[in-house]
């Protein structure tokens, strides 16, 4: 069963580089043609956008099965705001359009995180510890958590032993995970966080070892812990994405 899920993964990391690399590939074409003057700038402006790059991290994220649902968001809004930018909407499409969304990100937490719960372990609503409107746990015990919080947040204690990391997704709301009192498992261990509108806190020990790499799009997350002596062997590394959001990895 574990061999099957480590091939499932590989298989779509596998399509996210090769879509990640079809989509550079197609940047690095569309900047040639833009210099040999056989793309105007008016369309230049159009590929060379924000809106493009939400639509672009959007097809990445769909290539890879665990993020489909957040891929399929983020082409949303970019595809809303960039057809806004050159086309007058009715007001009538600004109506539907945004409660709709809302009603998509509904969907994907609803079926998404039914996968998760049955791939990880057990549902645990409202958070492990205290918390407040849309906010949903999914752990298999501490050692790896999945936190989901929309229009809500909540705080979370973690005294895994054998921490192996964890999924943190923020919409329009915020979560605050302490792990002062964790202890790392050996090997890699990694914490994916996905801000949109909203934003996580992570407390973490002074001697572990952290490295940021989130992609921030009008947002951001930092390393704001008081420096102490830090233990190479305890390293963590915070991957993801902020968009119009972020957060702060702080020691208290």
């Amino acid at each position: 069963m574990e061999n099957n899920e480590n091939v499932t993964v590989h298989r779509g990391m596998n399509r996210k580089s090769l879509v990640f690399g079809l989509l550079v590939l197609g940047l690095g074409f569309a900047w040639l043609l833009h210099n040999f003057g056989l793309i105007g700038d008016r369309a230049w402006d159009v590929i060379f956008s924000w809106q493009m790059l939400l639509i672009a991290i959007g097809i990445v994220n769909v290539a890879n099965d665990s993020h489909r649902g957040v891929g399929w968001i983020l082409i949303a809004i970019g595809g809303f705001f960039m057809v806004s930018e050159y086309y007058d909407l009715p007001t009538s499409f600004r109506h539907v359009f945004w409660p709709a969304l809302l009603i998509m990100i509904g969907l994907v937490l609803i079926f998404g995180t039914g996968k998760m719960c049955r791939r990880r372990g057990r549902w645990i609503g409202n958070g492990t510890g205290s918390g407040t409107g849309s906010d949903f746990s999914f752990s298999k015990g501490e050692d790896f958590i999945e936190e989901v919080a929309v229009f809500g947040g909540g705080d979370r204690v973690i005294n895994s032993q054998a921490f192996r990391g964890g999924k943190i997704v923020t919409i329009f709301g915020g979560s605050k995970i302490d792990l002062t009192r964790a202890q790392l498992a050996e090997g890699p261990v990694e914490i994916e966080v996905v801000a949109i509108f909203g934003g996580s806190t992570l407390l973490l020990p002074t001697d572990w070892n952290v490295k940021l790499e989130v992609f921030n799009i009008f947002g951001g997350y930092g390393d704001k812990r008081v420096r102490g002596q830090v233990d190479f062997n305890k390293t963590v590394v915070v991957k993801g994405v902020a968009i119009f959001g972020g957060g702060e990895i702080k020691s208290y």
